[in-house]
């Protein structure tokens, strides 16, 4: 898998956090950037101590993507995101409903 650089990162979580319905005022952007600063030296400090692990095991986490995780991971400790909601689903789901009719 290629790795992915610190641009996209940055364009994901941002995307995400439009997609989310944050308005992303230029606080909110200073945010995202102490956000990402604060992930990459986490995924810095990670890396020197697992690297000797992840080349024994012969599967390499790649950085961006370590990156990326540990930027999504950090998200409701900077924004409040709003709660998922899913729908019910109306009118209840049943034969009928579908356009089938009895035949017989």
């Amino acid at each position: 898998m290629e790795d992915i650089s610190f641009q996209h990162v940055f364009s994901r979580v941002y995307s995400y956090l439009c997609e989310a319905g944050i308005e992303m005022t230029s606080e909110r952007c200073r945010q995202l950037l102490q956000l990402i600063d604060d992930a990459v030296a986490e995924v810095g400090e990670s890396a020197n101590q697992t690297a000797s692990a992840e080349t024994f095991h012969g599967s390499p986490t790649l950085g961006g993507h370590r990156l990326l995780r540990s930027a999504m991971d950090r998200l409701p400790e900077y924004f409040t995101l709003p709660e998922v909601r899913i729908p019910t689903p109306a009118p209840d789901l049943c034969r009928g409903s579908i356009g089938y009719r009895c035949r017989g």
